[in-house]
């Protein structure tokens, strides 16, 4: 009968630590045989425990008694050799970054301009694009050219300051946005079956505008309105956030038109005497305030597809989510 010499404390002790935390699966489950068979488990009883065959345990066995722990290794292997050489996948990622939208358009550029014995496929093109860490994924539209890095800069560290204020219980922290939805849905990635495509319904309808509060810890409050927003609405808004204030608050918003009005900056003063500080961010910084992942989680993964058959359907859906942020619907702003 084929067994392991028995093991000495150490030996225990580092095969335990292999099985439970060492990175690869292989690995592991070879220590755990060497130390069931310690504990008098035969080739069958391993086999059947692993589903491999009787050899395949008594080569485990046999590479720890000649060879120790290092032996449990697997060894490396060579693989199939890169059909594209390191210059070519160099090249290869040049054209993808002129051409992001477009592996076949590279692929083509490719075929024409290297001298390859064979011709590299879209799978072998995806597969240069990732060791290279690309990865496929929705772009975004953005503002930042526009924006002040000073201005940016200032408010970067004035909202760091109020943060640390705000986790000290000195202040409480709020940001302040709004947000429209329509039946007109904003189209997510989602895993679908091969050769078919999700419909979402989409047609012309009211709009449901939002008008939101939420601190770092998800605690939201919303005002829904069916009509335009206007810097009277969003005074109105703000009145009755106030009456929910526990201690001073500083509300982080943007610098829209409606947020600058005349008849927006005559309450400022008023606010602040009730304990309400009006933090403007500086403008074209949209990832300064955290309302806006709120309104990116709404609306392409937490609202339902069935939420677009119908107006009263989104408006539904629309009021349990934001009934339920914090709860049901969470965001961790780290």
């Amino acid at each position: 009968m084929l067994t392991v010499n028995p093991l000495s404390p150490e030996e225990i002790q580092t095969l335990e630590e292999m099985h439970k935390n060492h990175a690869c699966h292989a690995p592991r489950i070879r220590a755990h045989a060497i130390l069931l068979s310690n504990t008098g488990f035969k080739l069958t009883e391993l086999s059947s425990i692993y589903n491999i065959c009787r050899q395949t345990a008594a080569t485990w066995l046999h590479a720890w008694k000649d060879g120790g722990i290092c032996a449990l290794f697997d060894k490396p292997r060579s693989g199939r050799p890169h059909i594209l050489c390191n210059e070519a996948e160099v090249d290869a990622i040049t054209c993808v970054n002129q051409s992001p939208r477009s592996l076949k358009k590279v692929l083509a550029e490719l075929t024409a301009s290297l001298d390859l014995t064979i011709s590299p496929s879209l799978s072998t093109l995806k597969r240069v694009c990732k060791r290279a860490g690309l990865n496929w994924k929705r772009i975004r539209k953005s503002l930042r050219s526009k924006r002040d890095p000073d201005l940016f800069e200032q408010s970067r560290q004035q909202l760091a300051t109020l943060i640390e204020q705000s986790q000290q219980k000195a202040i409480d922290l709020f940001y302040f946005d709004e947000s429209g939805f329509t039946l007109e849905p904003c189209v997510p990635y989602a895993w679908q079956p091969r050769g078919e495509t999700i419909e979402v319904p989409c047609a012309k309808s009211k709009r449901l505008n939002v008008l939101g509060f939420v601190n770092r810890e998800c605690s939201f409050t919303s005002v829904v309105f069916e009509g335009s927003i206007t810097s009277a609405v969003v005074v109105a808004s703000i009145d009755h956030f106030i009456s929910t204030l526990q201690r001073q608050t500083a509300l982080v918003m943007d610098n829209a038109s409606i947020h600058t009005s005349a008849e927006f900056q005559e309450n400022i003063e008023h606010w602040q005497q009730q304990g309400l500080t009006i933090v403007n961010i500086a403008p074209y910084s949209p990832e300064l305030n955290i309302i806006e992942i709120v309104w990116r989680k709404i609306k392409y993964e937490w609202m339902p597809f069935s939420a677009y058959e119908s107006f009263q359907n989104l408006k539904e859906s629309l009021f349990d989510i934001l009934a339920n942020i914090g709860k049901s619907y969470t965001v961790n702003f780290a």
